[in-house]
């Protein structure tokens, strides 16, 4: 009778398992309004800060305007001085040919005094008188020759510290300039990021509420309840192209377009442009965006796997295969991938990319207009090789 029980007890429990209903996120019309006013207020903020940043940089650039003016003048200090020094140069070469004329002249010889020679040699007291005050002021010539011979020397080690001096603080000049230039373009760029604008994103959500309002939807009714078609559910997922390699990882320093920003996707590649991508898992086509300037053609996916809400997006498309409210399967082309002739390095007009890939993005719940701020890292579902570090199959 115990193990009756028991049996039972355990085939309750199972069946209490399997007929649970799977949960997924419900959300209304009242929600997208939320996230439409939220979208609107970080636009704002946005543009607050835009605006700062151009006062910002307007500052900057009087203050480059100075500084370049201040480095012209430099500059020409510079080349006065070096050719002051040139000509200092010559003067001493010619001051020290003069006095050694003078004294080979004025020097005492083997023979005799050459000044008593000179004076001896004289015909009357008024001769003599002459000839001793040309011998002074020879001699007394000599020794201002090299006080000035000195003096030169001495201008020419203050030019030539002055010089340095200059040249240092030109240095610290420009230096100054670079990291204000640094600082305030990292200020701008981390407004930008890979993706939709938050005005294509406002401007898309609005036409979304206006669908679902032309479907009849109510403020606070389940928005699936009242859609045409609605996310079908799944049990697992794909990886988006049949084969490929990881280039770039997700969140990592950008060094091409974007140094610094994040990046809320994983970059796959290793195969050519036009290459076809698929869905991820069974799901239905939620936004799809073209010809943007960060991100190209782009579609976001929505998905209801093993119970739980999430958003796929694959970015920089050479073309797009499907259309909003279209379910996709993992059979079903997405696109094709591009990122090469469509970026703006290779004539395009997608400024984010500088090479052919897809940009493979995941987040929670089905957020195709707010993605990045519930994005996370696709290998926490997908096992990837490391970057460069080998292939995916299907």
């Amino acid at each position: 009778m115990g193990d009756k029980v028991r049996k039972l007890t355990m085939i309750i429990v199972l069946l209490s398992v399997f007929l649970i209903p799977i949960k997924v996120e419900a959300k209304s019309l009242n929600d997208f309004y939320n996230e439409l006013a939220d979208l609107e207020k970080k636009y704002e903020e946005a543009n607050s800060s835009k605006k700062l940043n151009e006062q910002q940089l307007e500052q900057l650039g009087k203050e480059i305007n100075s500084i370049n003016a201040s480095i012209l003048q430099a500059q020409e200090d510079i080349k006065q001085a070096e050719q002051d020094i040139e000509d200092s140069n010559k003067k001493i070469e010619e001051k020290k040919n003069e006095t050694n004329e003078l004294m080979k002249f004025l020097q005492i010889t083997s023979g005799g005094n050459v000044y008593l020679e000179y004076l001896f040699e004289a015909e009357s007291y008024t001769d003599f008188i002459y000839r001793y005050s040309i011998v002074t002021q020879m001699s007394g010539y000599n020794n201002k020759l090299m006080e000035e011979l000195e003096t030169l020397i001495a201008e020419l080690n203050t030019k030539k510290q002055t010089l340095s001096d200059k040249q240092k603080d030109l240095e610290s000049q420009r230096k100054t300039l670079n990291d204000k230039q640094t600082t305030l373009r990292a200020n701008i760029s981390e407004l930008e990021v890979e993706g939709t604008t938050i005005e294509e994103d406002i401007a898309d959500m609005k036409k979304q509420i206006q669908v679902y309002e032309a479907q009849g939807c109510s403020r606070y009714q389940d928005i699936t309840t009242c859609q045409a078609t609605s996310v079908p559910t799944a049990d697992g997922w794909n990886y988006p192209l049949l084969w490929g390699c990881v280039t770039s990882e997700y969140t990592t320093y950008r060094e091409d377009w974007n140094p610094g920003s994040e990046h809320h996707g994983i970059d796959l590649s290793c195969v050519a442009e036009g290459t076809n991508v698929y869905a991820t898992a069974e799901g239905m086509v939620a936004r799809v965006v073209y010809g943007s300037t960060c991100g190209g053609n782009m579609v976001y996916v929505y998905h209801n796997v093993n119970g739980k809400a999430y958003t796929s997006v694959y970015m920089h498309l050479l073309s797009i295969s499907v259309s909003n409210g279209q379910i996709v399967f993992p059979s079903t082309v997405i696109g094709r991938m591009g990122g090469g002739s469509t970026s703006t390095a290779h004539g395009g007009y997608d400024r984010c990319t500088t090479g052919a890939h897809l940009h493979f993005g995941l987040a929670e719940g089905h957020n195709a207009y707010s993605f990045n701020s519930y994005s996370f890292n696709p290998r926490n579902i997908f096992y990837f090789p490391q970057i460069y570090g080998g292939y995916f199959s299907r």
